[in-house]
């Protein structure tokens, strides 16, 4: 089963969450993210037979904007936790989008804060698609693709 998804229907399945979750509608920036030790990421794993990976990642400027939509508060009043949360909130909602899009029946992991070197080493890499994503000055990148271990 492939877990190839266009990126412009990737930026539409990302923004049928952001847009009801902070009023963000994201678009395919067509570019390769390049690799930021800073960005903060969330992943989880879409179980079943041939799991897949689907992960979050952005800068930290791009989670405090997203953050402070959703909690409706200024950025000096979000605490680190509040910004892992809405991560993983964020990834889990993506991935039950992933999960329709490739008409899987499988269970949801629960999503977990990593860093995209961890995600490296799981993933079946040439087989990931990875998704430079902007709304605005927020930037996201969204990972899809088959898990290895």
């Amino acid at each position: 089963m492939s877990t190839r998804i266009a990126p412009e229907k990737l930026a539409a399945l990302v923004s049928s969450v952001t847009q009801t979750m902070c009023g963000l509608s994201f678009e395919s920036t067509g570019t390769y993210p390049a690799f930021n030790p800073e960005a903060r990421m969330a992943a989880l794993t879409i179980e079943g037979p041939k799991p897949i990976m689907v992960a979050l990642s952005a800068d930290p400027a791009s989670c405090a904007a997203i953050s402070e939509a959703m909690f409706g508060c200024p950025a000096e009043q979000l605490e680190p936790g509040m910004i892992e949360d809405v991560l993983r909130e964020l990834v889990n909602m993506t991935a039950g989008q992933v999960k329709q899009a490739l008409s899987v029946d499988d269970a949801l992991g629960l999503p977990s804060i990593m860093t995209e070197i961890d995600l490296l080493k799981v993933l079946d890499q040439p087989k990931v698609s990875n998704t430079s994503l902007k709304a605005g000055g927020v930037k996201l990148v969204l990972w899809v693709g088959p898990r290895t271990s």
